[in-house]
């Protein structure tokens, strides 16, 4: 028997959660965030791929649908791609092969229509950030395309020597200055990444797509190898945040088995260097070779006060905690998984760090948001949760609120908290009986149903805008003196 009798209509919802999160957002907060920054090109995957097949005179008809860690050739972009495809799953692997990833490169540029749009998870967070009227400084290179594309009020470190010299003795002494920080700077500085996008319901290769998503590739070193780093620590301190978030790490993913290892030390190093008091929230991404995952999982969690993460980065730590079937493990990564089943591995997530610093996890899926806290760490996130549901309808849409009320576009079948294995004592309902909080032993979990945009016009860093609006709008409980 479900929990709710009535399935409420998309804009009895946003009304409801609209009125968690008017007016709370502190003015006073300015985040630092780090680290990695680039530019997106955003383009269709299905005729990026029959093209590039077409003109190349490819035959992929014995080319399987298989997952692996890198990419080193056509086939194995292919081959990766077909098997996200197929579920709709998002992903994102690294092109090793550099002559290869030019050559494709080189090929959209000459045949596929395309747009360049600010793309990693520091720089999406950073300007979901100065939208909202708060302060940020972002560790990262902008080069002449992403100059046009970041928000003006993003500040990036400064060198403190640029005075009153002419414009060319600055702009020498400010390339130097990179030189001598390990960073390659330059007028192409532009990282660009290949975002392939694709609709539900679209074919390649003999498959049909599960649902609206995209797969991403690159060949960015830079960032792989996080050379903002160093950086970062030279200009956090001066600036005095009140949150600090960190990302990227997930790029290592395409380096060298020993080069990976090393940077999760070296990120688990700098975390190190932070202030402890001050909120620092981690953002998962998609990453592939298990040994590197394990690695980040067990360096990096107990570090960090918050982690935002979906489906499929939730699936990859339940496979690192070695506790969950092979059922269980698919069964996470639907697009709207059980309940029950996400909030026990948070629960077990916190059990394996329970003397660290994490108090926090953000999951969210395409049918609902979730967050489990220590209650006795945060404030209740009704409004967080709350908030990141409402961005993620919103900047699918690509409509604001008020505009995206007034369409027909988001689905309803969702809109309610079926999990059949609850119990009604175990489930506390919010007073506008839209929202929900429980209990497992410890943590407390916050629950917020989603209205899917049935054609959405933007998926590529919706994860990041959700998470970084929900930790915006979480706070720390002041400690009593």
């Amino acid at each position: 028997m479900s929990v709710s009798k009535n399935i409420p209509k998309v804009e009895q919802v946003w009304t409801k959660l609209l009125k968690e999160i008017e007016n709370n957002v502190s003015n006073s907060k300015r985040f630092a965030i780090g680290y990695n920054v680039n530019l997106d090109v955003v383009l269709p995957a299905v005729d990026f791929f029959n093209k590039y097949i077409e003109m190349n005179n490819l035959d992929i008809s014995t080319l399987e649908a298989k997952d692996c860690k890198e990419i080193t050739t056509i086939e194995d972009l292919i081959s990766v791609f077909k098997f996200h495809f197929k579920d709709g799953r998002a992903a994102e692997r690294f092109v090793t092969d550099s002559k290869l990833y030019k050559k494709l490169t080189t090929f959209f540029i000459e045949n596929i229509d395309h747009k360049f749009l600010l793309g990693g998870n520091a720089g999406l967070m950073a300007n979901s950030l100065s939208e909202n009227g708060i302060p940020v400084l972002l560790a990262g290179i902008k080069g002449p395309i992403l100059e046009k594309l970041i928000h003006k009020k993003v500040e990036f470190p400064k060198c403190e020597f640029v005075g009153e010299e002419t414009k060319k003795e600055n702009q020498q002494k400010l390339i130097k200055w990179y030189i001598e920080n390990g960073i390659e700077f330059g007028e192409n500085s532009d990282q660009i990444h290949l975002i392939l996008e694709y609709k539900e319901g679209s074919s390649f290769g003999g498959l049909t797509a599960g649902r609206t998503n995209r797969f991403i590739i690159s060949n960015d070193y830079f960032n792989a190898k996080m050379k903002t780093m160093k950086l970062f620590k030279s200009q956090i301190t001066s600036y005095q945040p009140t949150d600090i978030v960190v990302t990227g790490i997930h790029l290592g993913d395409g380096l060298e088995k020993q080069d990976r290892l090393q940077l999760v030390d070296q990120f688990a190093d700098n975390i190190k260097t932070l202030d402890p008091e001050i909120p620092l929230h981690f953002e998962f991404a998609s990453v592939a070779n298990l040994g590197f995952l394990e690695k980040i999982v067990n360096k990096v969690l107990p570090l960090i006060d918050s982690v935002g993460i979906n489906e499929q980065e939730l699936s990859s730590i339940a496979i690192s905690l070695g506790k969950y079937s092979n059922e269980e493990i698919e069964s996470i990564r639907n697009s709207s998984p059980p309940i029950k089943l996400i909030s026990q591995v948070m629960y077990d997530t916190f059990s394996k760090f329970e003397n660290t610093k994490l108090s926090r996890i953000h999951f969210h899926c395409l049918g609902y948001h979730m967050i489990g806290q220590n209650p006795d760490i945060w404030e209740d996130s009704y409004n967080a949760v709350a908030a990141g549901s409402l961005k993620a309808s919103t900047q699918a849409s690509g409509f604001t609120l008020e505009e995206a009320i007034e369409m027909d576009n988001f689905a309803t079948e969702k809109l309610e908290f079926n999990e059949r294995s609850w119990k009604l004592d175990q489930v506390n309902w919010n007073n506008d009986g839209i929202m929900r909080d429980f209990n497992i032993e410890n943590i407390k979990f916050f629950w917020a149903p989603v209205a899917p945009c049935k054609i959405p016009i933007k998926t590529v860093g919706l994860g990041d805008a959700i998470s970084i609006t929900g930790f915006m709008n979480s706070n720390k409980k002041k400690k009593k003196n």
